[in-house]
């Protein structure tokens, strides 16, 4: 059963919002077997170690198997240990700074709209039924 009485107003006409019970968070004893079984390990401490140390390894893994490939490049400055790596990571800072300027140029003023009145127009007159 909800409330289903208008919310009330504060003196300067913010509707003012009523309390709600808030509920417990989900604790291992909620959680559904499944669920538990498929993403548990998702709440583990050692986690996000896990996934730093296997990226190290999976990185290091990459570096070893660069020196042992021999390219044939047109241009000869891609044949270097690294370079596509090096590339890949200016190529995206790249894109990711090239966002601050665009959204400079791109963006509305704050006041794009104009000073708009907060109060709403029947802040004042009080339900006579």
């Amino acid at each position: 059963m909800s409330d289903t009485s208008p919310p009330g107003r504060d003196s300067s006409g913010r509707f003012v919002k009523t309390e709600t019970p808030t509920q417990a968070p989900v604790g291992d004893d909620q959680m559904h077997p499944i669920a538990k079984l498929l993403f548990g390990w998702v709440s583990a401490k050692s986690t996000p170690g896990l996934f730093f140390w296997g990226a190290i390894i999976i990185c290091a893994g990459l570096m070893l198997a660069d020196l042992a490939i021999h390219r044939h490049e047109y241009l000869h400055f891609a044949e270097f240990n690294g370079f596509y790596g090096i590339w890949g990571f200016g190529a995206f800072a790249l894109a990711v700074l090239s966002g601050w300027p665009l959204g400079r140029l791109l963006r509305r003023d704050e006041d794009f709209y104009g000073e708009g009145d907060a109060t709403p127009q029947d802040a004042g007159v009080e339900d006579e039924a």
